[in-house]
């Protein structure tokens, strides 16, 4: 059922819509100045068409706001930037070079005695580098050349440069030598060395903390070291007891001296039923417990030596292994004191006993070697040898 009011809108829309039929099928003519009643009733029709208009289209949303493409942000901000100044026309200002240290060497060349070469035990050798000057300040003749560590070569420090001329300014070379003497134990070394300023002020090379060196290898011979047998002529024989050796002995027999007898003896036969060559022959005193004994020139250890020999008895007159029984002992004097090496119990058995002590522990010390037999009980038939006795390495 229709209310008041829509009744009231559907007749307003059925009279306009008369009109503008009306209207289309009139001829055309000029328009005329619409009156006031023409005007209204135009609104009223314009308005109607326009709610009908809006009515058969999909509503869209209105944004509250834009927001501008990127490119006018863009264009903003470079508008807003500051502008860059023009290049400067003013050249940039010098670097300041860092000064020389007034003392400072630098490392040129090996003259002599390069690194690695082969010096005999206790050689004395020159050495000499060629430095330049790479400090500031002039080189005379009170610079020095001094040893830093320790000072294997046993040179002389501080030791004066010798200058070819007054002085040696900065950028310029010079030949310093020093007289060294190599080690007496083989191996490798290496002494370091810097130079001192007349204030004893220390420097070197590179950045002046690092040494310049000499490096050397000292090379001991092999073999035969120290041969003992040709050295009993010159060692030091007592006679005694086991407890005291208190008689001097000299060296050469007779063989059946009754005081004890040391001696070299040749082409004799041994126990073992063979003649031998040069041998050793050591008889102790004709006593209970006697004993007879030598001590060998200094001798320097070197690394490797080894002390070998062979011990025995000579043969009886007919041949036969006589009644010797003694014991042989090998020790060694340094300093004053005794050490014994090793010791053997032997009896005449028709063998010799093959002996090798290594002396390395001793090595870098000046020793004298000792060989002691002492009779085990009554000094019979104890013609004791020493065969080959020697170091060798």
């Amino acid at each position: 059922m229709f209310t008041t009011y829509t009744r009231k809108f559907i007749c307003c829309a059925t009279l306009v819509s008369a009109i503008l039929l009306g209207a289309c099928n009139l001829p055309a003519r000029s328009t005329p100045t619409p009156s006031g009643a023409s005007l209204l009733y135009t609104a009223a029709a314009q308005t109607v068409q326009a709610q009908l208009t809006q009515a058969s289209q999909p509503q869209t949303a209105i944004p509250l706001a834009t927001t501008p493409p990127a490119s006018t942000w863009t264009q903003i901000a470079f508008a807003s930037a500051t502008l860059p100044l023009a290049p400067s026309t003013q050249p940039p200002p010098a670097s300041t070079p860092t000064p020389l240290p007034c003392d400072r060497a630098k490392f040129i060349a090996d003259v002599t005695i390069p690194d690695g070469t082969s010096i005999k035990p206790g050689q004395v050798f020159v050495k000499t580098w060629r430095l330049q000057n790479a400090g500031s300040c002039t080189w005379n003749p009170a610079y020095t050349l001094v040893v830093e560590g320790q000072n294997i070569f046993n040179a002389p420090s501080p030791s004066p440069i010798t200058l070819t001329n007054a002085s040696v300014p900065p950028g310029s070379n010079i030949d310093i030598s020093i007289s060294l003497t190599a080690p007496l134990t083989g191996g490798d070394y290496k002494g370091t060395f810097k130079l001192a300023n007349p204030a004893g002020q220390k420097f070197g090379i590179g950045d002046g903390s690092k040494p310049f060196w000499a490096q050397i290898k000292v090379q001991v011979p092999t073999g035969i070291v120290f041969d003992l047998l040709a050295q009993a002529s010159q060692a030091e024989w007592k006679s005694g007891n086991a407890n005291n050796l208190d008689t001097a002995l000299a060296f050469g027999g007779p063989q059946d001296n009754p005081g004890g007898a040391a001696m070299i003896v040749n082409n004799v036969l041994l126990e073992t039923g063979s003649t031998s060559g040069k041998i050793l022959l050591t008889v102790p005193r004709a006593e209970e417990n006697g004993a007879v004994a030598g001590t060998f020139p200094v001798y320097f250890v070197q690394p490797g030596d080894h002390l070998r020999a062979r011990l025995g008895f000579l043969a009886n007159l007919n041949g036969t292994c006589g009644a010797g029984k003694v014991r042989f002992q090998i020790a060694y004097l340094e300093g004053g004191v005794t050490q014994v090496l090793n010791e053997w119990a032997k009896s005449c058995d028709g063998k010799l006993l093959s002996v090798d002590i290594d002396l390395t522990a001793l090595k870098g010390k000046n020793i004298q070697i000792i060989f002691l037999v002492k009779a085990d009980g009554p000094a019979t038939d104890d013609w004791a040898i020493w065969n080959s006795p020697r170091i060798e390495r």
